[in-house]
């Protein structure tokens, strides 16, 4: 498993567990908001990453 795997298996587990948190803990909109953006931003990150890495080889 290389660092990449390991990233985007933190970032799914992360925004899964956010479907055992009540509706009144995900209030703040903006709490949503960084958090589907920070995990759609290291996800992409981690895909570039892969992709560069593949190219290179």
């Amino acid at each position: 498993m290389d660092f990449t795997q390991v990233v985007l298996g933190l970032v799914v587990l992360a925004v899964s567990s956010l479907t055992f948190a009540g509706p009144s803990a995900l209030e703040s909109h903006v709490l949503v908001y960084a958090l589907t953006g920070s995990a759609l931003v290291i996800g992409a990150g981690a895909l570039c990453v892969d992709r560069a890495r593949d190219a290179r080889v």
